[in-house]
């Protein structure tokens, strides 16, 4: 029997649904929570599995974790996940920390992003390391990935990252191979006029009007970049207005208003230069908007978060592996892009590490829903390619 039969069935489907079931009811909920428990509850599973933990405490109660099997040094596979989840929200069915099975799927806020496959990572690792315990595997899981990334980046300004054989997020593609997805860059704006008494409003210098200059504005660049051609895999650079804030009251004319834009980037662009342009373009329309004393009226930002984005040509060996592990599973095989943005491109950034993004779980049918669900014998699938990958990237495993 080879290694990648011998691995393949010492994975237990039942242990991969008990872990994602514990992990769910570790809560994590950001913002609003800690990851604390569902890092607690990891760390029991990687002590069962044998593997070496090593935590770092970015702030109160929240955790990054890096589990590693197998030698001390040499090369390595990395898998890349996160212990937060989304807020719960409202429309569930039942309690969403409690979680259930019915009709083949584990139901519970993360079990699609991403409690599932963390379960099946670790799995996966307990059975590579059983069969060949001379490849090194690794599992960075961090904090914050749903809000501002923090876990990701206080680990690399701390640790910094070697380059790994291959890095593999295990976030939602519904077993879909992503070898590239663009990145997200947070906006923060700040529109400053001048406050004045509402009988007089001509004496004032209306925010609120000039960050309606600014919103027109980020309409028309995101029409812009929409009508361009594209990338085949990533589509286009998009703009949103999230939030704006303004004014003190309905009888004053408004000194602040302030706006958040997400901006979703494509590989190589340059936060601070989108930014540049976007202030520049605003001063520009709010000077002609016809706005009361418009020159009194200021814009500023800072770029308040990014997330690079990561292309991974599909020659290489990590994506053929992925494509050899899925069809040997006999698993349909679609080689693709994201448009959402994850945290595999800090990975690539920061060490060139070959990165893909592959797990279980529909990202845009699934996640960030009420009654979140996964299914269970995708779970199942996931963990076993992981192995595969591993022991195909890896080597070093005897038949």
């Amino acid at each position: 029997m080879t290694a990648a039969a011998r691995a393949l069935a010492l994975i237990d489907d039942d242990r991969i649904v008990a872990d994602t079931c514990e992990l769910i009811a570790g809560w994590g909920e950001n913002p609003g929570g800690t990851e604390a428990e569902t890092v607690r509850r990891l760390v029991a599973i990687c002590e069962r599995i044998g593997a070496r933990v090593q935590l770092q405490e970015i702030a109160a109660g929240r955790p990054n974790l890096l589990a590693s099997i197998g030698p001390e040094d040499g090369p390595a596979v990395l898998f890349l996940g996160h212990s937060d989840v989304v807020p719960a929200g409202e429309g569930w069915t039942a309690d969403p920390f409690v979680p259930r099975i019915a009709d083949g799927m584990i139901i519970g806020r993360g079990a699609t992003d991403m409690k599932g496959g963390l379960a099946a990572v670790l799995e996966a690792m307990a059975a590579v390391a059983a069969v060949a315990p001379g490849i090194r595997l690794e599992l960075l899981c961090t904090v914050d990935e749903e809000d501002r990334a923090l876990g990701v980046q206080t680990w690399l300004a701390e640790h910094g990252l070697r380059r790994y054989l291959a890095c593999i997020v295990a976030e939602p593609t519904d077993l879909e191979i992503v070898i590239g997805c663009r990145g997200a860059a947070n906006l923060h704006v700040e529109v400053l006029g001048g406050s004045a008494h509402a009988g007089r409003p001509e004496d004032g210098a209306s925010s609120i009007y000039g960050a309606a200059a600014l919103v027109d504005v980020v309409r028309e660049l995101h029409a812009e970049a929409g009508a361009g051609e594209g990338d085949p895999l990533l589509g286009n650079p998009t703009w949103n207005v999230g939030t704006i804030a303004g004014g003190s009251g309905t009888s004053m004319v408004p000194r602040v208003t302030e706006l958040t834009i997400d901006r979703r980037t494509m590989p190589g662009e340059d936060p601070e230069l989108i930014l540049a342009e976007l202030l520049a373009q605003s001063r520009e329309a709010i000077a002609s908007s016809g706005a009361a004393n418009a020159q009194r009226i200021e814009v500023r930002g800072v770029v308040d978060m990014v997330m690079p984005g990561f292309r991974t040509t599909e020659d290489d060996p990590v994506v053929s592996a992925a494509a050899d592990a899925l069809r040997s599973l006999d698993q349909d095989v679609r080689i693709t892009g994201w448009t959402a943005a994850c945290e595999g491109g800090f990975v690539a950034q920061a060490s060139g590490t070959p990165t893909v993004i592959l797990g279980p779980g529909d990202i845009t049918g699934q996640a960030h829903q009420p009654d979140e669900q996964v299914r269970i014998t995708d779970l199942g699938v996931a963990a076993r390619a992981y192995a595969l990958i591993a022991l195909a990237i890896a080597g070093g495993a005897e038949d």
